[in-house]
């Protein structure tokens, strides 16, 4: 771990050295030129997790197979680990509507955050009683979350998916 700092202060340097490396009245115009670069890559990269997320969750429908075969539960996890919120949402969005009219349980958890710091998770199925059933058994396992139902399926944050990397990053 502190190798891993050290590397990661090393790269740091050399790249704030690279940019301040023109003259001190060019400094401000390399800076604002790489703050503009990194807001056109963010909002290409939510473009991008947007566009992403409806054939996420068609890969879920996948796993989960016809659920209609047979009465036993079934259940499919995802994990991004540089995701957030809005991409999770909308994966289970779509998993939502594409598990529609299909009448066996079934539940989907999709998680965005990295193992350490945790992050969000959303979990969708069938009803509520199989979230709550697919909640309380993470909960076992993470101990530490908050969150709640919003529109139909459970939405929160875990300090840590260290704890549950078989559950949800298996």
């Amino acid at each position: 771990m502190a190798k891993d700092y050290a590397q990661g202060s090393v790269d740091r340097d050399k790249r704030l050295a690279e940019l301040l490396s023109c003259p001190p009245e060019l400094q401000c115009d390399a800076v604002e030129r790489l703050v503009r670069q990194t807001k056109l890559q963010t909002k290409s990269l939510k473009m991008l997790r947007r566009l992403m997320a409806p054939l996420v969750a068609k890969d879920l429908r996948d796993q989960l197979g016809n659920a209609n075969r047979s009465s036993a539960s079934r259940y499919v996890a995802y994990h991004c680990e540089d995701g957030d919120v809005s991409f999770a949402s909308g994966i289970a969005s779509e998993l939502v509507r594409l598990m529609d009219g299909v009448s066996a349980d079934w539940v989907g958890a999709i998680s965005a955050g990295t193992k350490a710091e945790g992050g969000q998770l959303v979990i969708v199925g069938s009803s509520i009683e199989t979230i709550n059933v697919a909640l309380s058994r993470i909960a076992l396992v993470v101990g530490d979350y908050k969150g709640g139902f919003v529109r139909g399926l459970w939405q929160g944050k875990v300090s840590s998916f260290s704890k549950i990397a078989g559950v949800i990053l298996g």
